[in-house]
């Protein structure tokens, strides 16, 4: 048993040197894309293999807590956050406050006034639309809209300070404000604290919002830009580990290292970002969040390829039955079986997560870009 796993071991090891090397031939234009792509994606499913074979006593536990992954893309994003662009102020219809919750004339005056603010934002007039929230905050100091937007006047002054504590304070009051989560990651991730930032972008994934949310996260980029200064934070985080060390949760969420991996996969380091998910299998082998990031991270990886796609649905599978409302599980084993052509086993995953109805912007968007949906239901037609 001993020398099996030994062997596997090396097995293991032999493919992300494979991968290292590889990648190395692609960065110094030695191999051409589509080689690399395809040799890639056979090393990479291959160490999968063996790294699932060294940790199978362990797979299909229940763990004792259960956890979410919060996955992201693997995109690549300059750093700049942008103003506040018109499409926001041209979309915005008056989002829910705590002015919800007051009755009679003080409700009216207080919707009628935080309305004149937003007209006088659209036109560009700051001063009297910060004079208006003001009066608003003098009446109520928990308005979460009034909250938000004297937050954000106070960043377009050029007081980034003032206009967190503004922000901070809105989310305090209503969690689910929307508003105040894209702004509070702008805010964040304009102050060097990227991993902050994307951890508000988790948040507002899981908030019920108007599509106008979404095109101002869009009109900003803020997502690829958090995505691409949070992943190189997580990355340093993950240097010891990389190097060698051992993982530790309670030093290092699982979190974290997952988005070191998806940075260090959208940058073709796949050698490296295999080498994390080693790591955190070894040391928590019944984290569902780790096997389903593992998971998700090798069905794209290998994608096309039978053997790395069933190494993915295997891993899938245990979380599931474990847990079978586990969202990110039935939306990822979704599309592993649609890469296989088992479009009846897709559509059963995509109903039961429809089933759940949960607020999961991140999953809905992913299905809505990738067309999942579209392709499954033609297969029925």
């Amino acid at each position: 048993m001993t020398e099996s796993r030994g062997n596997k071991a090396r097995e293991r090891d032999f493919y992300l040197r494979s991968l290292a090397d590889l990648e190395a031939e692609y960065r110094a234009a030695e191999i051409e894309r589509e080689d690399f792509e395809e040799l890639r994606a056979q090393y990479v499913a291959r160490a999968a293999q063996s790294i699932k074979a060294l940790d199978e006593p362990n797979i299909g536990k229940t763990p004792e807590k259960q956890q979410r992954l919060r996955s992201v893309s693997w995109i690549v994003g300059v750093v700049v956050v942008s103003a506040i662009a018109g499409i926001m102020l041209a979309s915005f219809s008056g989002s829910r406050g705590s002015t919800d919750q007051v009755s009679g004339d003080i409700r009216a005056s207080t919707r009628q006034r935080l309305f004149e603010a937003r007209e006088a934002m659209a036109n560009q007039e700051l001063d009297l639309a910060i004079d208006i929230y003001d009066g608003v905050l003098l009446d109520d100091p928990a308005d979460v809209e009034a909250l938000t937007y004297r937050g954000w006047l106070a960043n377009l002054s050029g007081d980034p300070v003032v206009a967190r504590d503004f922000v901070e304070q809105a989310i305090v009051v209503d969690p689910s404000f929307a508003d105040a989560r894209v702004f509070a990651s702008s805010l964040l991730l304009a102050a060097d604290e990227p991993l902050a930032a994307y951890d508000q972008l988790l948040a507002l994934d899981r908030i019920d919002s108007g599509p106008y949310i979404q095109q101002l996260v869009e009109s900003q980029q803020l997502d690829q830009n958090v995505f691409n200064a949070a992943g190189a934070a997580a990355v340093a985080l993950s240097e010891p580990i990389l190097a060698g060390a051992a993982f530790d949760p309670q030093d290092l969420p699982v979190q974290r290292v997952v988005l070191a991996a998806e940075h260090l996969a959208a940058n073709d380091r796949l050698d490296e970002g295999l080498a994390l998910y080693q790591a955190m299998l070894v040391a928590s082998q019944d984290d569902q969040e780790a096997l389903v990031a593992f998971a998700w991270f090798l069905a794209r990886a290998s994608s096309g390829l039978e053997e790395g796609l069933r190494t993915a649905q295997s891993y899938l599978d245990s979380v599931i039955e474990a847990e079978p409302n586990h969202a990110e599980a039935l939306v990822y084993r979704a599309f592993v079986h649609a890469e296989l052509e088992e479009y009846a086993s897709a559509q059963a995953d995509l109903s039961t997560y429809d089933g759940l109805g949960v607020v999961r912007r991140d999953l809905d968007r992913l299905l809505a870009q990738s067309g999942l949906r579209e392709l499954v239901d033609a297969q029925d037609a």
